[in-house]
Protein backbone atom coordinates (compact mmCIF):
# COMPACT_ATOMS: atom_id res chain seq x y z
CA UNK A 1 0.00 0.00 0.00
CA UNK A 2 3.01 2.28 0.46
CA UNK A 3 3.51 2.27 -3.31
CA UNK A 4 -0.10 3.40 -3.80
CA UNK A 5 0.31 6.21 -1.28
CA UNK A 6 3.57 7.34 -2.93
CA UNK A 7 1.88 7.39 -6.33
CA UNK A 8 -1.12 9.36 -5.12
CA UNK A 9 0.98 11.91 -3.21
CA UNK A 10 2.66 13.14 -6.39
CA UNK A 11 1.19 16.04 -8.33
CA UNK A 12 -0.88 14.15 -10.94
CA UNK A 13 -1.94 17.24 -12.90
CA UNK A 14 1.62 18.46 -13.38
CA UNK A 15 2.84 14.97 -14.26
CA UNK A 16 0.06 14.22 -16.74
CA UNK A 17 0.04 17.61 -18.48
CA UNK A 18 3.31 16.67 -20.23
CA UNK A 19 1.78 13.49 -21.65
CA UNK A 20 -0.16 12.85 -24.83
CA UNK A 21 -3.71 11.48 -24.58
CA UNK A 22 -2.53 7.85 -24.62
CA UNK A 23 -0.08 8.54 -21.82
CA UNK A 24 -2.85 10.26 -19.89
CA UNK A 25 -5.06 7.18 -20.20
CA UNK A 26 -2.19 5.02 -18.89
CA UNK A 27 -1.66 7.49 -16.05
CA UNK A 28 -5.34 7.35 -15.03
CA UNK A 29 -5.14 3.56 -15.22
CA UNK A 30 -2.14 3.63 -12.86
CA UNK A 31 -4.14 5.67 -10.36
CA UNK A 32 -6.89 3.03 -10.29
CA UNK A 33 -4.36 0.21 -10.05
CA UNK A 34 -2.67 1.97 -7.12
CA UNK A 35 -6.05 1.86 -5.38
CA UNK A 36 -6.36 -1.90 -5.94
CA UNK A 37 -8.57 -1.95 -9.05
CA UNK A 38 -8.23 -4.37 -11.96
CA UNK A 39 -8.17 -2.38 -15.17
CA UNK A 40 -8.59 -2.76 -18.89
CA UNK A 41 -8.04 0.02 -21.40
CA UNK A 42 -9.75 0.56 -24.74
CA UNK A 43 -12.73 -1.74 -24.22
CA UNK A 44 -14.43 -1.99 -27.60
CA UNK A 45 -17.98 -2.85 -28.58
CA UNK A 46 -19.42 -3.72 -31.99
CA UNK A 47 -22.76 -2.92 -33.59
CA UNK A 48 -22.82 -0.07 -32.97
CA UNK A 49 -19.13 0.55 -32.61
CA UNK A 50 -18.04 2.21 -29.36
CA UNK A 51 -15.08 2.29 -27.00
CA UNK A 52 -14.55 2.96 -23.30
CA UNK A 53 -11.11 4.40 -22.51
CA UNK A 54 -10.72 2.59 -19.20
CA UNK A 55 -12.71 0.06 -17.22
CA UNK A 56 -11.71 -0.36 -13.56
CA UNK A 57 -13.28 -3.01 -11.34
CA UNK A 58 -13.02 -4.03 -7.70
CA UNK A 59 -15.41 -5.81 -5.32
CA UNK A 60 -18.50 -5.41 -7.50
CA UNK A 61 -17.82 -1.77 -8.36
CA UNK A 62 -16.96 -0.87 -11.95
CA UNK A 63 -15.94 2.57 -13.21
CA UNK A 64 -16.44 3.23 -16.93
CA UNK A 65 -13.90 6.01 -17.43
CA UNK A 66 -13.65 8.49 -20.29
CA UNK A 67 -10.24 10.21 -20.11
CA UNK A 68 -10.16 13.77 -21.45
CA UNK A 69 -6.66 15.17 -21.87
CA UNK A 70 -7.83 18.55 -23.07
CA UNK A 71 -5.33 21.38 -22.70
CA UNK A 72 -8.06 23.74 -21.48
CA UNK A 73 -11.46 23.45 -19.91
CA UNK A 74 -14.52 23.21 -22.15
CA UNK A 75 -17.97 24.65 -21.76
CA UNK A 76 -20.86 23.06 -19.94
CA UNK A 77 -22.72 22.14 -23.15
CA UNK A 78 -19.68 20.30 -24.53
CA UNK A 79 -19.16 18.41 -21.28
CA UNK A 80 -22.86 17.47 -21.18
CA UNK A 81 -22.59 16.09 -24.73
CA UNK A 82 -19.49 14.04 -23.79
CA UNK A 83 -21.29 12.74 -20.69
CA UNK A 84 -24.34 11.63 -22.69
CA UNK A 85 -22.11 9.51 -24.92
CA UNK A 86 -20.40 8.02 -21.86
CA UNK A 87 -23.78 7.02 -20.44
CA UNK A 88 -24.56 5.06 -23.62
CA UNK A 89 -21.20 3.27 -23.46
CA UNK A 90 -21.55 2.49 -19.74
CA UNK A 91 -25.01 0.97 -20.29
CA UNK A 92 -23.42 -1.50 -22.69
CA UNK A 93 -20.79 -2.37 -20.12
CA UNK A 94 -23.44 -3.33 -17.57
CA UNK A 95 -24.18 -6.54 -19.51
CA UNK A 96 -20.57 -7.71 -19.01
CA UNK A 97 -20.49 -7.48 -15.20
CA UNK A 98 -22.90 -9.52 -13.13
CA UNK A 99 -24.00 -8.23 -9.74
CA UNK A 100 -21.99 -5.05 -10.10
CA UNK A 101 -22.52 -1.33 -9.86
CA UNK A 102 -21.30 0.49 -12.98
CA UNK A 103 -20.50 4.19 -12.65
CA UNK A 104 -19.82 6.25 -15.77
CA UNK A 105 -17.08 8.79 -15.06
CA UNK A 106 -15.13 11.47 -16.92
CA UNK A 107 -11.58 12.24 -15.80
CA UNK A 108 -10.13 15.54 -17.00
CA UNK A 109 -6.65 16.99 -17.01
CA UNK A 110 -7.58 20.49 -15.84
CA UNK A 111 -10.34 21.73 -13.60
CA UNK A 112 -10.46 23.28 -10.18
CA UNK A 113 -13.22 21.24 -8.59
CA UNK A 114 -14.94 17.93 -8.84
CA UNK A 115 -18.54 18.35 -9.90
CA UNK A 116 -21.48 16.24 -10.95
CA UNK A 117 -23.48 17.15 -14.03
CA UNK A 118 -27.26 17.26 -13.88
CA UNK A 119 -27.41 13.85 -15.61
CA UNK A 120 -25.41 12.32 -12.74
CA UNK A 121 -22.03 12.01 -14.44
CA UNK A 122 -19.08 12.97 -12.22
CA UNK A 123 -16.43 15.17 -13.82
CA UNK A 124 -13.25 14.46 -11.89
CA UNK A 125 -10.00 16.35 -12.43
CA UNK A 126 -6.97 14.05 -12.31
CA UNK A 127 -5.72 15.63 -9.08
CA UNK A 128 -9.00 14.57 -7.36
CA UNK A 129 -9.25 11.01 -8.73
CA UNK A 130 -8.08 9.17 -5.62
CA UNK A 131 -10.37 11.22 -3.37
CA UNK A 132 -13.36 10.50 -5.61
CA UNK A 133 -12.67 6.77 -5.96
CA UNK A 134 -12.16 6.36 -2.22
CA UNK A 135 -15.22 8.44 -1.27
CA UNK A 136 -17.70 8.06 -4.14
CA UNK A 137 -20.40 6.76 -1.79
CA UNK A 138 -20.69 10.22 -0.24
CA UNK A 139 -22.22 11.34 -3.55
CA UNK A 140 -24.16 8.16 -4.36
CA UNK A 141 -27.50 9.98 -4.30
CA UNK A 142 -26.27 12.44 -6.94
CA UNK A 143 -24.34 10.21 -9.33
CA UNK A 144 -25.64 7.86 -12.00
CA UNK A 145 -25.13 4.22 -11.04
CA UNK A 146 -26.20 1.28 -13.17
CA UNK A 147 -26.90 -1.97 -11.32
CA UNK A 148 -26.37 -5.16 -13.28
CA UNK A 149 -28.38 -8.27 -12.51
CA UNK A 150 -26.74 -11.07 -14.44
CA UNK A 151 -24.48 -11.50 -17.42
CA UNK A 152 -23.43 -14.15 -19.89
CA UNK A 153 -19.75 -13.21 -19.82
CA UNK A 154 -17.39 -11.10 -17.75
CA UNK A 155 -14.93 -8.57 -19.07
CA UNK A 156 -12.21 -9.64 -16.58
Amino acid sequence: MTEAVDFLMKDPEATSSNMNWKGFEAFVESAFEALGYKTQRNVRFRKPRAEIDLVSARNGLVFAVDCKHWKRTVGHASMLDVSRRQIVRAKRLVDLHDNSKVIPLIVTLHDETLHILENGIPIVPIHKISDFVLNWEEAKDDILIFNSKSAQKRLF
